[in-house]
């Protein structure tokens, strides 16, 4: 019984030389962290992502951020959408982090919580 304990402690101990624990449990984590992080939205997927936020309206594309100055001079890229209601609050929706702001062309621009 003393023999089969210590033969365990000493294969599992020679594992860690090879492979860090670290390693070992976050790799499949971090490699499919890099992959929706590396991912450039486009317009459609854009467009869901409002859906999922709010599927009550309908959303209108409106134009690409390079349209519009306030965008355009913080290097953003991205898509913005109007909302199919009475209001003068947009969003925008960056392609490459995937965040939704609330936008409007004078400059107003909040993350969404």
């Amino acid at each position: 019984m003393k023999k089969a304990i210590i033969i365990s402690f000493i294969l599992c101990g020679s594992l860690f030389l090879f492979k860090p624990v670290t390693q070992l449990i976050f790799a499949e984590n971090n490699q499919n962290a890099s992959i929706v992080k590396n991912h450039i939205l486009t317009q459609e997927e854009a467009k869901q992502l409002l859906l999922n936020y709010n599927n009550k309206v309908d959303y209108i594309f409106q134009g690409y951020a390079s349209q519009f100055d306030a965008l355009k001079s913080k290097n953003l890229q991205g898509y913005v959408f109007l909302p199919d209601v009475d209001t003068d609050i947009g969003y925008f929706v960056d392609k490459n982090t995937s965040d939704i702001y609330f936008f409007h062309p004078s400059g107003y621009l909040e993350l969404v919580k």
